[in-house]
């Protein structure tokens, strides 16, 4: 494992910079990633981390994991993301699967602790094959659709795109029961019979998150691996917890990215001794970043505690993730002068962590959405992921 006082080059002693320490003031430090293998690809760099544990980090210690709520999880997927930003972005949609299920197990102890237990035995990986070719104003609509079987369903669809869509062992998705307003929520093994992983994912960044098409051509799914139903479009509370966990490791995972890029900053000034405005802006930068991951934090400790629940949950999660992008953008305006025509460079690491940060802003909800899910909260009406309603 590797510590706090390396930074993602290994060089000892840096995380005592003081930016750095204060940065990193309060979040969770109960685990933290090794470095990165050197020459080691995408794939194989997640499929060492999941071997090293990290697949079982929030499934419960009865069901053989290590026991992480939603406040340690951020930690780990911020850790994470500034160290290697395509493996937390890919390990994010895992961390947060598997999350929901424990979430889930808890509420209702149902048969899904058998599930749990496999994985945590396993170290086996989770891909969440939810997004869908051309998106839709609404995150929750599934185009895929679940015939109902003697034993089960038959699963046809396409999920795009689809992080460790080679490296997962399971794939959670979702899809509509034909002829109903059902929505199912379901585990199948990767190697299915009809499941096949196409293309890759021609992103500017994150091009080594394992990321690409999953489609399911009659694919059977086992009533026993189907953990949700639900009426499709519902805002109930499996949806809830699911969008707390997403909001709050996602936003845990790019201020990781971002803490990473005002790394480079911080360096080159202290370097080259250059202060003048720099300071002001690298100021501006830091003081960001702290906002940022103080909200990130008291929602994932007030999930953790059930100090928020129901709707009022749901608003202050997709106001985080909105949040995180406007976030992204200040940070980016306040560095750039400082880090200067690095940020442009070929194989400069600014301008890798730059590119990679901007995909904060494609992730669901959209910012409109969110918004928009903010505002009827505060005006009493209901709540909802469709624009149009």
């Amino acid at each position: 494992m590797g510590t706090a006082a390396e930074d993602a080059t290994g060089n000892p002693g840096y995380g005592a910079a003081p930016h750095r320490a204060l940065l990193d003031a309060g979040w969770s430090t109960a685990w933290t990633p090794a470095r990165p293998r050197e020459g080691a690809t995408g794939a194989e760099r997640i499929r060492d981390l999941a071997a090293g544990g990290y697949a079982a980090l929030p499934i419960a210690e009865e069901l053989g994991g290590a026991g992480a709520g939603l406040t340690e999880m951020a930690g780990a997927q911020r850790a994470l993301g500034r160290v290697d930003p395509s493996a937390a972005v890919a390990l994010n949609m895992h961390a947060f699967t598997v999350g929901l299920m424990v979430d889930y197990w808890k509420r209702h102890r149902d048969t899904t602790w058998m599930l749990l237990e496999g994985i945590a035995a396993s170290g086996a990986l989770v891909a969440s094959a939810f997004a869908e070719p051309g998106g839709s104003p609404n995150f929750m609509t599934s185009r895929s659709e679940a015939v109902p079987t003697g034993k089960g369903y038959r699963v046809s669809g396409v999920k795009y795109p689809c992080s460790l869509a080679t490296t997962a062992t399971l794939v959670c998705l979702t899809a509509r029961v034909t002829g109903t307003d059902e929505t199912i929520l379901a585990l199948i093994p990767s190697n299915a019979p009809g499941l096949g992983a196409e293309g890759e994912w021609p992103s500017l960044g994150m091009r080594e998150s394992d990321t690409a098409r999953l489609v399911l051509r009659d694919v059977e799914v086992d009533d026993r691996l189907v953990f949700h139903r639900g009426p499709a479009d519902v805002i109930d509370e499996n949806v809830t917890a699911g969008m707390a966990w997403f909001s709050v490791l996602l936003t845990a995972t790019y201020h990781g990215v971002l803490s990473g890029l005002l790394d480079t900053a911080c360096r080159g000034v202290t370097a080259s001794q250059r202060f003048g405005p720099r300071t002001a802006l690298l100021g501006r930068a830091a003081r960001e970043l702290l906002t940022l991951g103080g909200a990130c934090r008291q929602l994932a400790a007030d999930i953790d505690t059930g100090a928020l629940a129901g709707e009022a949950a749901m608003a202050c999660a997709v106001g985080l993730r909105a949040t995180l992008s406007d976030t992204r953008d200040r940070v980016l305006a306040a560095v750039t002068p400082v880090v200067g025509s690095r940020l442009y460079g070929r194989g400069q690491e600014a301008a890798g962590l730059a590119l990679d940060s901007l995909a904060a802003h494609h992730h669901p909800p959209s910012l409109l959405v969110c918004d928009e899910v903010v505002g009827s909260f505060c005006t009493g009406r209901a709540l909802t992921f469709d624009p149009a309603g």
